[in-house]
């Protein structure tokens, strides 16, 4: 039997090994990747009241016409402004 183990493991070693170092390195970045899912969703969030902000306060046209952006860009800057941290 550890012949046969033996015989297994020397024909799949590399295999095995790169392959927990990959499961090790997707362990490692989930919280990150959790990070960034939790931060565009804020991000998305706080657009669309912002959006609804804006909508709703008439924002000055000197504002619109200083930065040249429409509505739904600014309101993505603000949401971006507001989960930056």
């Amino acid at each position: 039997m550890s012949i046969k183990f033996y015989e297994w493991w020397k024909n799949h070693r590399k295999v095995v090994t790169y392959g927990f170092f990959i499961i090790l390195f997707g362990f490692y970045l989930s919280p990150v990747v959790e990070e960034a899912k939790y931060k565009n969703q804020c991000i998305k969030y706080s657009t669309k009241g912002a959006l609804t902000k804006f909508n709703k306060d008439e924002i000055g046209e000197t504002l619109l016409e200083e930065t040249s952006l429409n509505i739904d860009e600014l309101a993505k800057i603000e949401g971006y402004k507001n989960c930056i941290n």
